[in-house]
């Protein structure tokens, strides 16, 4: 007998959150081995055991469950932010532009979610889904922000905001550019296209800075 064939749905509290976590397990393995095109729902299914049917008993749709991914990543994110922040000297730009660009690039797959996360997770998923994502993001983003203002004296709220808004925007442009598929990978890796050649960890640093000392000097 298969782990599908076997399946038994979910009626308590506990055994409705396990059968989610398994799924979540299931769509984290297969995101990052094969990107968003491999996260599918059949295979999503099939990898934690279930029958397609039975995923929409926990989730409307592939969408939703990466969307459910992404918000669990987006808190281990924000916890590694926060601290990392806090641990920065009052005013220095640039360890602060150091900090927070290498945290971003330490959590990968929370990365390749925010990358795709208006084109493709706010997709075939309902307005309350999207809505609930949003205000999760605005919660633990508000961690970051208070860090932030935290350790750049003289700033706002609002300047800090911005800015960590400003850095997830470049990072969301940067992020396929630096993780191309195998073909263009290829490509890239000739002579002639060095110039064209993205180091996200330099990027990225270096657009963080540029973005935090110009509320800094404000």
């Amino acid at each position: 007998m298969t782990l599908a064939q076997s399946f038994q749905r979910a009626r308590q509290p506990e055994q409705i959150t396990l059968r989610r976590k398994q799924l979540l397990a299931a769509a984290a393995e297969l995101f990052d081995a094969e990107g968003p095109s491999g996260a599918g729902l059949n295979a999503i299914a099939a990898k934690a055991g279930f029958t397609k049917s039975n995923v929409y008993r926990y989730f409307e749709s592939r969408e939703q469950v990466l969307l459910e991914l992404f918000r669990d990543e987006f808190v281990k994110l924000v916890d590694a932010m926060e601290a990392t922040i806090g641990a920065q000297p009052s005013g220095d730009v640039p360890a602060l532009a150091e900090a927070i660009s290498t945290t971003f690039l330490a959590h990968p797959r929370c990365c390749a979610l925010i990358a795709i996360l208006t084109t493709t997770l706010e997709q075939n998923v309902s307005e309350d889904t999207i809505a609930a994502t949003k205000l999760h993001m605005n919660a633990q983003t508000a961690r970051i922000i208070a860090a932030l203002t935290a350790r750049l004296p003289g700033t706002t709220p609002a300047d800090c905001g911005w800015a960590i808004a400003m850095i997830g925007t470049l990072l969301v442009g940067m992020w396929p550019n630096a993780n191309p598929p195998p073909a263009a990978r290829a490509v890239l890796a000739r002579p002639e296209f060095k110039h064209v050649r993205m180091d996200l960890s330099r990027d990225l640093k270096r657009a963080a800075q540029a973005l935090l000392q110009s509320i800094a000097w404000s």
